[in-house]
């Protein structure tokens, strides 16, 4: 049996026999699109165990500079407008918004909520932002796919 402090140990020192499957999932999307991490700007919208504390290990193992933020950081705009690449997971939907993201960056949201209605929706899709920025990426999970 794998105990919860060896998995961690292994995500600290980047020697896990099994990653979180999300935050690998995310790391082998943006390997697979060609995206380097090295020396990028990437923020972390949830401080989550599941997806985003091991998320940062994971992309810091990969020498990007990462900072970890979450729905209540004061002023969460002046962290993601740095952003090169935005991996979203906070669990709260339209927590980020158009004018939070800078031009280029690619953006992966691995957030799904269920809305009042019964309807799902990823954390930061919003159609005043689709309409905007055409450069984002979204994870298979979060669009259902």
């Amino acid at each position: 049996m794998v105990s919860i402090s060896t998995t961690w140990g292994g995500l600290v020192v980047g020697d896990t026999v099994f990653p979180p499957c999300t935050p690998y999932g995310v790391v082998k999307l943006l390997e697979h699109e060609g995206i380097d991490l090295e020396g990028k700007n990437v923020v972390v919208v949830g401080a989550s165990n599941i997806v985003g504390k091991p998320m940062a290990l994971m992309l810091m193992q990969r020498d990007a500079t990462v900072c970890i933020c979450h729905a209540k950081t004061r002023d969460l705009a002046q962290f993601t407008i740095l952003a090169d690449i935005l991996v979203v997971a906070a669990g709260k939907p339209n927590l980020i918004v158009p004018q939070m993201v800078k031009t280029g960056a690619v953006v992966i949201d691995v957030g799904i909520n269920r809305l009042p209605t019964g309807s799902l929706s990823a954390t930061w899709i919003s159609r005043a932002f689709a309409k905007r920025r055409r450069t984002s990426r979204r994870s298979p999970a979060a669009s259902g796919r």
